[in-house]
């Protein structure tokens, strides 16, 4: 009888546990953000100029200035102050901190990819770039083919960059093929090629102009190579949120069409900016398209 009871009080107590649970999980975010006054984004510390620590020791980037005007919009949606809590995220952590709850948001150098459409949401694409290559000044690697037998650097979360360059191997683009190095930050990947260990890096033009950009020496490196693929950025939000998607989407709008994003990619981006990166002709017809009317 004993037994029975205690049974029947454990069944309870853990259905309990799941209905709180269960609710937990699906307050829609905003309605939490309003209730608490708190709003939690993750942020790059190791991918110059998205999210990085500076000289001085603080967190910047082009990812923390976005993530500041989506703070705003939420303080004027609400009409008080709202506080933000900033976590630091890497290419593992990205995705499981914002399926877990742990984080509202995450803002970065995050490629919108099918494969990872199926565990989480993204926002409308913000960003526009392609995979290349960064190599020693001197280095005989002027394009794919020449990794053949080569030691290749790339983020170890990084899987459409994985991916990516699984394909050129299936295609016959590098013969023999070449040995995959993973670094959980790209920050480390560099320290690697630096040293030696790898001959070449492997990711997003954006961040290897970081990356050469902010070297002791830029002059001793080069990017080099075609486009491999093309990476469009999206912010990672949680599934089934979708007032949270909708107002993070109206918000990226309107930031673009204020004119303050060319702003904020300027400061980042442009001639005078941290690490100068041209806009292409795609990159500026995307965002003309997510111009879209009130």
């Amino acid at each position: 009888m004993r037994v029975k009871k205690r049974l029947a009080l454990g069944v309870i107590l853990f259905l309990t546990a799941t209905v709180f649970a269960v609710s937990a999980v699906a307050e829609p975010i905003l309605e939490k953000i309003e209730r608490t006054g708190v709003v939690t984004m993750a942020f790059r510390e190791g991918s110059v100029p998205f999210g990085y620590m500076n000289q001085k020791g603080e967190w910047v980037g082009f990812g923390l200035d976005l993530g500041y005007e989506i703070h705003q919009a939420l303080e004027r949606k609400f009409g008080k102050e709202i506080e933000l809590v900033k976590k630091p995220m890497n290419p593992k952590t990205r995705i499981p901190l914002v399926v877990n709850g742990t984080v509202d948001i995450g803002i970065g150098s995050t490629t919108i990819t099918l494969e990872r459409e199926k565990v989480i949401d993204f926002s409308l694409p913000y960003f526009l770039t392609g995979t290349r290559l960064l190599v020693p000044k001197d280095s005989p690697i002027k394009d794919f083919p020449d990794l053949a037998g080569k030691r290749v650097g790339m983020g170890s979360g990084s899987t459409a960059n994985i991916k990516g360059l699984d394909r050129a191997i299936a295609q016959g683009l590098i013969e023999p093929e070449c040995q995959k190095m993973l670094f959980e930050e790209h920050n480390k990947g560099f320290l690697a090629l630096q040293q030696g260990k790898i001959h070449a890096y492997f990711t997003d033009a954006s961040i290897l102009a970081g990356m050469k950009a902010k070297a002791e020496k830029p002059d001793d490196w080069k990017i080099v190579g075609r486009y491999l693929t093309y990476e469009p950025y999206g912010l990672l939000l949680p599934e089934n949120q979708g007032e949270w998607r909708d107002f993070i989407n109206e918000t990226l709008v309107q930031i673009i069409k204020s004119g303050k994003f060319m702003e904020i990619y300027d400061k980042w981006f442009g001639p005078d900016g941290e690490v100068p990166l041209e806009m292409g002709d795609e990159y500026k017809a995307l965002l003309k398209a997510l111009s879209f009317p009130d």
